[in-house]
């Protein structure tokens, strides 16, 4: 009996481990994914990343073209991805031009850029409620167009919270070479390669003491696992509905006929 429970446990705790150091990377040198464009016209995913432009204008959002950079962490790119203005936001919330991916969780979140010229222009990474992060670099245009602060740079944010949008904007152009998700949030970012955000439609989330399990379309069987891996509770479920756990920490695995997703809950 020790040794099937040993079994089962150690899938789970393998499997908890490395949903915990998922790392997501889009390099715009990787031509195999991001070719050479005259520009992104219309809203698209791209392996996970969503291209939204403007929703009128007649300017692209921008296109991946040819550009050599070193940055200092030794990263050297070809290419970069260049933004064709700004972004638009209210408060931390965009509304054209920009980058969105879906978090599960807690990340960190790090950007290669370089700003355009001309003008003091700002950067941003944002949940849509809060700013994570930003970086103004100023151009004196008196000087010919010549930077004063328009070297390679990193940027880095970190989200904690629940499921989320995160959106990568600016208020002006810049040239994005890089961006990196890491952390257990980003663990439906890694799990598939496909161009679409889970094939799952099931949401399930922790609020205070309660997991809520909504927008469910079809038959969804629910396991959920302490981090220790042991089976805490499995639920069958075909309507939305809500049920309470003891605070903690659990990994929750959600299965319906268009596949399977991993969750991680922090009840409090």
């Amino acid at each position: 009996m020790k040794k099937q429970l040993l079994l089962i446990i150690l899938p789970i705790l393998l499997f908890s481990v490395s949903v915990q150091a998922q790392t997501k990377v889009w390099n715009f040198s990787d031509e195999s994914v991001w070719p050479i464009s005259d520009g992104i016209a219309t809203a698209q995913i791209v392996d996970k990343l969503t291209l939204e432009p403007h929703p009128t204008s007649t300017k692209l959002f921008g296109q991946v073209d040819g550009s050599s950079q070193s940055f200092s962490d030794g990263f050297s790119s070809t290419n970069r991805f260049k933004v064709n203005g700004g972004s638009g936001a209210t408060g931390a919330l965009p509304t054209a031009r920009f980058f969105k991916f879906i978090v599960k969780g807690d990340v960190s979140i790090k950007v290669w850029l370089k700003s355009g010229g001309g003008s003091e222009r700002t950067f941003y990474v944002s949940d849509g409620i809060n700013v994570l992060a930003e970086a103004t670099k100023f151009y004196d245009d008196t000087a010919g167009g010549v930077a004063e602060d328009g070297d390679p740079f990193i940027l880095t944010a970190s989200y904690t919270g629940a499921d989320s949008d995160i959106y990568l904007y600016d208020s002006n152009n810049f040239s994005v070479y890089k961006i990196e998700v890491s952390g257990p949030g980003a663990s439906d970012l890694v799990l598939s390669t496909n161009n679409a955000v889970s094939q799952v439609s099931t949401n399930v989330k922790a609020i205070g003491n309660q997991i809520h399990v909504s927008n469910v379309k079809l038959a969804t069987a629910i396991n959920i696992y302490s981090i220790t891996g042991a089976l805490v509770k499995t639920v069958e479920v075909s309507n939305d509905t809500s049920f309470s756990l003891k605070s903690g920490l659990y990994i929750a695995t959600v299965k319906t006929a268009e596949g399977q997703k991993s969750v991680k809950l922090v009840l409090r």
